[in-house]
């Protein structure tokens, strides 16, 4: 009988992690690029200056740029531009540089995102956690219509790529 109440309560932990998806879902909290260390608001002002020009005072007052910084693991940390779209492909542009090199520089990772939101998912043994982008849009191409496309997309080193359920 001892045996079986010290198991008992170890069987149930387990049962529990197994079930758990190893996600957590964080929220992101947009922040003004003037919270921004130097380099990364040269970075994120760079972002938007192929839209709006290089110097933010000459920005319209509506554009109220925002950044955020996800934690990486011991990478560091990811920086994510969000720029005003408002395409039909959704209304924000996500721009992800990677995390500070040696010398405080960042790469560009892949392709900017057309969606309307951002949430970040954490994942267990990867440094990069998975950005969950909702409320995009994507065009059909047999019949022309914009439908609704929801993504999940994890960095592989080289690209990103999108998580199927």
């Amino acid at each position: 009988m001892t045996l079986r109440r010290r198991i008992t309560p170890l069987f149930w932990l387990f049962a529990v992690l197994a079930a758990s998806p190893g996600v957590r879902a964080a929220d992101v909290s947009w922040e003004s690029f003037d919270t921004l260390g130097g380099v990364d608001r040269a970075l994120a002002n760079a972002a938007l200056a192929d839209m709006f020009g290089e110097d933010p005072e000459l920005w319209p007052d509506w554009l109220d740029p925002r950044a955020v910084l996800i934690p990486a693991g011991p990478e560091g940390a990811l920086l994510v531009v969000r720029e005003p779209y408002r395409q039909p492909c959704g209304q924000y542009l996500f721009t992800i540089f990677g995390p500070q090199g040696a010398e405080g520089a960042r790469s560009r990772l892949g392709a900017a995102f057309c969606a309307g939101d951002l949430a970040v998912a954490p994942m267990r043994r990867q440094n990069l956690p998975d950005l969950l982008f909702s409320e995009g849009r994507q065009r059909d191409p047999t019949d022309g219509i914009w439908r609704r496309v929801d993504q999940r997309v994890r960095w592989t080193g080289t690209e990103w790529v999108q998580i199927v359920k």
